[in-house]
């Protein structure tokens, strides 16, 4: 796997993330149904930055509450702290913190 490949990122952000009888399930083996070549430590590498991404954008959301931030700057520095992520995945991800930080 190159360093950071988006592909891979992304399907590990999308996969880590999923509700429904997947939440909080491992990965690695929907990760290597859709990558056959990868091995378990590149679905390690890349789980550990898609959560690092997942936290980074709740903690974003989070600040947003407490009014340190708007609403627009959780996806803009999402985006720009995490350059691989689809725009689809930092709004959902943006939703999800900004509806817990509000509960």
């Amino acid at each position: 796997m190159k360093e950071h490949d988006p592909e891979i990122l992304n399907a590990a952000l999308e996969l880590a993330t999923e509700w429904g009888e997947t939440f909080r399930k491992p990965i690695g083996d929907r990760m290597k149904a859709r990558f056959p070549g990868i091995t378990s430590e590149e679905i390690d590498h890349a789980e550990a930055i898609a959560k690092r991404a997942e936290s980074r954008i709740y903690e974003l959301a989070e600040m947003e509450e407490r009014g340190q931030l708007s609403e627009s700057d959780i996806t803009r520095i999402g985006a720009e702290e995490f350059p691989w992520i689809d725009a689809g995945h930092i709004g959902r991800l943006k939703n999800i913190g900004m509806y817990y930080a509000r509960r």
